[in-house]
């Protein structure tokens, strides 16, 4: 009895493990980089082709349209909007990734529908000392895979511009570029871990929310 008792409680315990952590659905940036690179967020009850379509819907309501590159060059936007979010472009395509949990049915596994973005949002990042202290676009490369029930969510590419020099700065998804060799992160770019983790999360969050037919808010 006292057997079946024990194996019962280590079930139950495994089972609040496994479901506690087999999706992560929030990320943070760290001096190792993102962390995690992606995770999977359950939509229960929608298949992949719905999944996509709202997708679609969502990044239209979402996202300014960018309609030509002079409209990206010559941007005049008020640098005060924080609320600014355009689309420069996506792209829909079928493969054969298999995750690992799907290798061992490859056989009855259909391909996966992916949808690849790039957009950037207007002062998403700030950083600098004194004088040097400003706020820049981030332009990102977001691929989401959709299968039935769920969604994959993998940042691919972050970059942003200085204002002084214009050259674009890749924002190292697998190492923190501001920390120096001590650990230590570098003075006036305290704040760079904590808005790129605002912005992914609060960007998932508005897609999960509009994709399970929540109530809209101001997320990011």
């Amino acid at each position: 009895m006292k057997n079946i008792i024990l194996f019962t409680v280590i079930l139950i315990s495994m089972l609040s493990f496994s479901q506690s952590n087999s999706i992560n659905t929030k990320f943070s940036y760290e001096e190792k980089g993102l962390v995690p690179r992606n995770f999977i967020v359950e939509v229960k009850g929608k298949n992949k082709d719905e999944l996509l379509s709202k997708t679609e819907a969502w990044l239209k309501e979402k996202y300014k349209e960018l309609k030509s590159d002079n409209d990206d060059k010559n941007d005049k936007t008020d640098k005060t909007d924080k609320t600014k979010r355009t689309i420069i472009g996506y792209e829909v395509f079928k493969d054969d990734e298999l995750d690992e949990a799907d290798k061992s049915d490859a056989g009855k596994a259909n391909k996966n529908i992916k949808l690849r973005f790039t957009g950037f949002t207007n002062n998403a990042i700030c950083f600098g000392d004194k004088s040097n202290f400003s706020c820049e676009r981030l332009e990102y490369i977001i691929e989401l895979r959709f299968r039935d029930g769920d969604y994959r969510f993998r940042p691919i590419k972050l970059i942003y511009k200085t204002a002084s020099d214009k050259k674009e700065q890749t924002i190292n998804l697998k190492k923190h570029k501001f920390y120096s060799k001590d650990g230590i992160i570098k003075k006036g770019y305290e704040k760079v871990s904590s808005q790129v983790e605002d912005l992914l999360n609060k960007m998932n969050k508005s897609l999960l929310n509009y994709l399970t037919d929540k109530p809209q808010e101001d997320e990011w």
